[in-house]
């Protein structure tokens, strides 16, 4: 097996491991007392990638976020790489019809990371009427701006060479259905071809939020394992 000094995981909430832990109510983030970070840290402590570096005894650097874009994902890994060189990189697609914008204005904003980058796309659309959350753009991208756009494959072309260079290994791991190119690197979920495919294909679990049980973690962290073997 390869020497890994880390694991760096991107993504959206099925890597962040949201609804995996019920330390911090989802509810708390959805009225502002918590961050998104501070919501998402204690699901990213049960989630599949810390699963994967325990097992290898390194350290999991997880920057997924519930609700977060391919965009963030990608600004994240340019910063991440060169920060944590010679890791094992397992960066998950989501879906195309979010992206993230610079948003520095004052206010507690659902979707909004440290660094201010504020996530728009379908995943608020519903939250956010049914739950009152506060979002100042998501409807004006929804409405006058989305033409969702395939661009899977010039992404992974995109994190391919970032982690080629930077990395020791890399996995691409479509959480979505969508059009990946045939590669190596390309996670195949044993044939199901997404996260969420696999998922319902196993039958595991489904969560009050949509998301999977750690039956599915573990077993995601296992599959992992036998991959970079």
């Amino acid at each position: 097996m390869k020497h890994f000094q880390s694991v760096l995981a991107f993504g959206d909430s099925h890597v962040a491991g949201c609804e995996l832990s019920d330390e911090i109510p989802l509810a708390d983030y959805i009225t502002g007392k918590v961050t998104i970070e501070q919501a998402d840290a204690p699901g990213k402590r049960l989630a599949f990638p810390q699963i994967v570096a325990d097992k290898l005894k390194i350290p999991c650097y997880n920057y997924a976020m519930s609700g977060g874009s391919n965009a963030r994902s990608l600004r994240l890994l340019i910063q991440a790489v060169q920060q944590h060189p010679n890791s094992l990189v397992l960066f998950g697609y989501t879906c195309t019809d979010r992206t993230e914008f610079y948003y520095p204005d004052e206010g507690n904003f659902i979707g909004r990371d440290k660094d201010n980058f504020i996530q728009v796309g379908l995943q608020w659309e519903g939250r956010i009427k049914r739950e009152g959350m506060k979002h100042p753009i998501n409807d004006l991208f929804i409405n006058t701006i989305l033409r969702p756009y395939n661009n899977f494959n010039d992404l992974m072309f995109v994190v391919d060479n970032i982690c080629t260079m930077y990395a020791t290994d890399f996995l691409h791991l479509p959480l979505v259905t969508g059009e990946f190119n045939d590669t190596d690197n390309v996670f195949d979920f044993e044939g199901h071809r997404s996260y969420l495919n696999w998922c319902v294909e196993k039958k595991f679990k489904q969560l009050p939020y949509l998301h999977y049980d750690q039956e599915a973690h573990k077993k995601l962290a296992e599959l992992i394992l036998k991959e970079i073997a």
